[in-house]
């Protein structure tokens, strides 16, 4: 993944049911096979309805950094400058997600000259005002419930 300017901001609005930030170096392993749940992420703060909003969902460091595909997705339409998406039976363990508004419906994060994104995004548990190149151990969130749910804002 790209380094992200600093002048970039990401917050967690809120974390409801079954997360805590940051898990940071906890194994995502050692959770039993059975142990899964409903993972939904509300998005908020969208530039307009224009395009839709691209949710990453990361297991690891490669699928992090861009060199290995990510473990799901989710590209959703934008209603009232919100969108929704939900994870179905998604194993508990450690992730990361990257957020995107692709406002001109082009499938990727569009950049300026200088390589600074031109559309809003977010990363999970990290404010890209004072870490512009986050690790995906500074990014993870640990689902463990049955019905999760996290509030991210784009900036």
């Amino acid at each position: 993944m790209k380094k992200i300017p600093i002048a970039l901001a990401l917050w967690t609005a809120a974390v409801l049911a079954g997360f805590a930030l940051p898990s940071h170096a906890e194994n995502a392993g050692s959770a039993s096979a059975q142990s899964q749940g409903n993972l939904t992420i509300e998005v908020h703060a969208a530039a307009n309805d224009d395009g839709y909003i691209d949710i990453s969902l990361l297991s690891n460091a490669e699928q992090f950094n861009g060199k290995a595909a990510p473990q799901q997705n989710c590209r959703e339409t934008i209603k009232q400058q919100r969108a929704r998406c939900t994870f179905v039976e998604l194993q508990h363990g450690n992730y990361a997600l990257f957020v995107y508004h692709d406002e001109n419906d082009n499938h990727k994060l569009d950049e300026n000259f200088l390589g600074a994104p031109t559309e809003k995004l977010a990363i999970s548990a990290v404010d890209l005002a004072s870490n512009s190149s986050p690790t995906f151990e500074q990014s993870t969130i640990r689902f463990q419930s049955s019905d999760g749910q996290v509030f991210i804002n784009l900036q």
